[in-house]
């Protein structure tokens, strides 16, 4: 934190290069403290200390703040974002923090991935799943980019820590390898499923898929090829 704090003065100087300087400093720390984060999330899950502290959740208000959070980011790399918030969406009983860590991971990774002019959509719909013989409701929400896509031979891999599909794009854009992973995790913990369809030079398609009453959900088992399904 020191070192952002002084990588943003660094960047105010009215010198175009020490600004310049300063951005690097800034990205790096940034990037960096990313990275610490996300190390310390994932030994909490794989320790089995991650807590989930359910309550009562609107699905539609997190979306519309993450959504709020991610225009800039967005309106900076030229990208249109779009989303389909009906108002018939029920409150759900979950964690609302790691569910907003998961949707901020899947937004800034499809703002990442998606080159400028591209289409960032988020959808919210409702839908029952057959789980282990139980019909389970569920709220599905669904974040698509107009991106390169993943190829094939990288799908079965996408959930494993530390794996980048394209390393040039996840260097570019601060990357650590680990979004998708924790993300899986947590959903995990919630009882709910993360899966995505993907089609090289059309884009992807992430879907988190979350009970509406997590007592009628059991927990999902650890990815594999199968979880690749198309939203």
């Amino acid at each position: 934190n020191s070192v952002i704090g002084f990588g943003d003065l660094v960047a105010e100087s009215p010198d175009a290069r020490v600004a310049r300087y300063g951005q690097n400093i800034l990205s790096a720390a940034k990037s960096l403290l990313s990275m610490i984060n996300d190390l310390l999330d994932l030994a909490k899950i794989e320790a089995g200390k991650a807590e989930v502290r359910n309550d009562k959740v609107s699905v539609i208000d997190a979306c519309q703040t993450l959504l709020s959070l991610i225009k800039p980011l967005a309106d900076k790399r030229q990208l249109e974002v779009v989303s389909a918030l009906p108002d018939n969406i029920p409150l759900i009983t979950t964690d609302p923090g790691k569910v907003q860590q998961i949707l901020y991971n899947l937004l800034s990774n499809a703002v990442k991935f998606t080159p400028p002019g591209g289409i960032v959509t988020l959808k919210v719909w409702r839908a029952a799943h057959v789980r282990q013989g139980q019909n389970v409701e569920e709220i599905c929400i669904s974040v698509a980019d107009t991106g390169p896509g993943i190829d094939e031979a990288h799908q079965q891999h996408i959930f494993e820590k530390f794996y980048q599909a394209d390393r040039t794009l996840t260097r570019e854009s601060g990357g650590t390898g680990l979004g998708l992973s924790i993300s899986k995790e947590l959903t995990t913990l919630l009882g709910g499923r993360l899966t995505f369809d993907s089609k090289p030079g059309q884009g992807t398609v992430f879907t988190l898929s979350l009970p509406i009453h997590p007592d009628t959900a059991t927990p999902a088992a650890p990815a594999q090829k199968s979880d690749v399904a198309k939203a």
